[in-house]
């Protein structure tokens, strides 16, 4: 049976290695833990329902720089025209666009009054009567907008009645009473809730109000305003290659900024995120192979140190698994160290993520895995030197005598 207390005092000769090799330890499971916690909430977010069919609705970006264009008119004309190409699913003329990273929104409250009230920020799409079926929503609750429902608005003109909101909306201001039919206020302006839909992101994926989203019909009239058109499953670089052309021969005096389809912006809004999980799994990997690195070449410096001892302790009668088993301890001692300071450690960073990042906090199951992760890379770091130390031959105790 092994003694610590030995192995303990071996360690202590060499105070300045094994310390180092403890912080190192610490370090990895504080960084990696907390690394692959971001890491998951990054996909988790990159693969949240968005509650629309990215792949199939194509937004554009246009400018109206000619002042005698009727942009009211021309949208409406514009939409009439893209309905009538084979493949085109439904067309309106918008203000802004989900995912997109740009976009309105207004603040909502529960009722008139200020005072007592419970108050929002969602992101508002302006668009025609036809919006949903654009974004492929279903309502829920309540009814879709009617024709009569439509309005457009010029500066300064009447603003919508109704409107249909998202359930995450509808919890926020309404949390203990069916929305369905009353009232929502944006300053002074009432809009009577229609319908809710389930779910729909708005343009910043990255805001808290992303699922909180109200669609108006109301054609709002801008300089510089965009137009969503939805496809068919397939037919979307069909319409790609020919919107543009289509747009500037039914009115050329505007410009076309930017033709994507709603996947190709999610991405865009998602690009740093990628970029930061893939830098994230390339400093783990790069860390645990660090990690093992030290832990291996500090066997291995033992192991030559200590090859008198080891022959001695085989001519007295050491097993080859004594051998093993003594070395395999001494790093599962100093491991035991690097883990209970990188527990405290992982936690105060955590900590200091959840205060200037406003990151949640961190599970025990992401320490546990990565301690988990760490004592196998250990073990297995140790194993191959451990094992050449059990070879050691008893002859070697005699030599220098």
């Amino acid at each position: 049976m092994l003694h610590i207390s030995p192995i303990f005092n071996a360690m202590m000769r060499n105070k300045s290695s094994v310390i180092l090799i403890i912080m190192q330890i610490a370090l990895t499971l504080a960084i990696v833990s907390n690394a692959a916690f971001i890491i998951k909430e990054r996909i988790d977010d990159m693969n949240r329902d968005s509650g629309i069919p990215e792949s199939e609705i194509i937004g554009v970006a246009m400018y109206f720089y000619d002042d005698n264009v009727d942009i009211a008119k021309q949208l409406l004309v514009d939409q009439q025209k893209i309905m009538e190409i084979p493949g085109v699913v439904e067309a309106t003329g918008i203000n802004q666009l989900p995912l997109s990273g740009s976009g309105d929104s207004w603040g909502f409250r529960n009722q008139l009054e200020g005072e007592g009230a419970i108050s929002a920020g969602a992101g508002v799409f302006t668009g025609n009567y036809n919006i949903t079926k654009l974004f492929g929503h279903e309502i829920t609750k309540g009814r879709d907008f009617r024709p009569d429902d439509f309005i457009v608005r010029e500066t300064g003109a009447e603003a919508p009645k109704v409107a249909i909101i998202t359930q995450a909306l509808a919890d926020e201001i309404f949390p203990d009473e069916n929305a369905l039919g009353k009232y929502m206020y944006s300053i002074d302006m009432p809009f009577q809730i229609i319908g809710i839909i389930d779910k729909m992101q708005g343009p910043w994926v990255h805001s808290p109000m992303v699922d909180r989203n109200v669609l108006m019909p109301v054609l709002s009239v801008h300089q510089f305003i965009r137009f969503a058109i939805r496809v068919e499953p397939g037919q979307v670089d069909h319409i790609l290659k020919d919107i543009q052309d289509i747009l500037l021969k039914l009115e050329n005096r505007r410009v076309i900024n930017e033709i994507s389809t709603i996947e190709d912006m999610k991405a865009t809004s998602y690009q740093r995120d990628k970029l930061m999980t893939n830098m994230l799994m390339v400093i783990i990997a790069v860390l645990i192979f660090i990690t093992a690195l030290g832990i291996a070449g500090m066997t291995i410096f033992n192991v030559n140190r200590r090859q008198k001892q080891i022959g001695t302790r085989r001519a007295l009668g050491a097993s080859r698994v004594d051998i093993q088993r003594y070395f395999m301890t001494e790093s599962a001692l100093i491991a035991g160290i690097g883990i209970i300071l990188g527990i405290i450690l992982a936690l105060v960073l955590n900590n200091y993520l959840m205060t200037y990042f406003s990151s949640d906090a961190l599970s025990f199951n992401y320490i546990g895995a990565t301690l988990v992760g760490i004592i196998l890379v250990i073990e297995v770091a140790v194993f191959i030197p451990a094992l050449k130390a059990s070879k050691i031959s008893p002859a070697i105790a005699t030599r220098s005598v």
